[in-house]
């Protein structure tokens, strides 16, 4: 049996919404620090934080996938401290992916019974439709990394097979996004 596949998508207004909710064995502020504070930010994502400047309009930079490489850059959108990060999500083109933009990505923390939730939504514009399964393949590993970020362990790494095995799977799960409604 392969993982639990606990990504889903919506479509609405001209937008596809992927989102996760996961418990974690974690303080809300322990949670909340590995989504604010580089350092522990890039252990989780897999790449450097150049910058994350945590007020509305701050600049952000984050290196998602050092072999790519492919570089967020975005502006900060809403920060209310130890509940929501929201942002910009940009990518330039990289290697055989176009231009990615018009993307926001938003992280709410919450207390959940002895630990935290992370309800992470990365909206997409209807036009990069082909990039739904992508994100739902990657987030899906991303977040599989986060708990030993909170821990301290070292991080386990995914590669590219990791990631297109994983983007296969929820393809089959969600089947074609242009059908959601």
């Amino acid at each position: 049996m392969g993982p639990r596949l606990d990504g889903t998508v919506k479509r609405s207004n001209g937008r596809y919404d992927v989102h996760f909710e996961r418990h974690f064995d974690a303080p809300v502020e322990r949670l909340w620090a590995a989504v604010t504070e580089p350092e522990l930010l890039e252990g989780w994502l897999g790449g450097p934080v150049d910058e994350l400047e945590l007020t509305e309009g701050g600049d952000v930079v984050i290196q998602i996938h050092p072999k790519g490489p492919a570089t967020v850059y975005g502006k900060v959108i809403r920060v209310k401290p130890l509940e929501v990060l929201e942002l910009t999500w940009d990518v330039p083109a990289w290697r055989h992916i176009p231009d990615f933009f018009g993307t926001i990505m938003r992280w709410e923390v919450r207390p959940d019974g002895d630990g935290s939730k992370l309800l992470l939504t990365h909206s997409l514009p209807e036009d990069t439709s082909w990039h739904v399964h992508a994100m739902l393949g990657a987030w899906h590993l991303h977040l599989d990394a986060l708990p030993a970020t909170l821990a301290g362990e070292p991080i386990p790494r995914f590669e590219e097979e990791d990631f297109f095995g994983m983007r296969d799977e929820y393809a089959k799960l969600v089947g074609p996004v242009e059908s959601l409604q």
